[in-house]
């Protein structure tokens, strides 16, 4: 999950006997989440998203470009 205004990531998993989870703050300052992130503007995954959803690619290229004048 990504908090509204794009500061703060959430995500888990589950293991055989536990669940793991983890809060990133300042997501936008990762390159690893960027270079995902500039991946999925291709469109290429626009099809896994939710039907009443942007498509991926846009929601991706919104992110980035909401995020770029901080992620310096």
């Amino acid at each position: 999950m990504l908090s509204l205004d794009g500061n703060v990531l959430c995500f888990a998993t589950t293991w055989e006997h536990a669940i793991s989870t983890s809060v990133l703050q300042a997501p936008h300052r990762s390159q690893v989440l960027r270079r995902w992130a500039e991946a999925l503007t291709d469109g290429t995954m626009d099809d896994m998203g939710e039907p009443d959803e942007p498509p991926l690619s846009v929601a991706a290229r919104r992110w980035l470009d909401s995020t770029r004048h901080v992620s310096d």
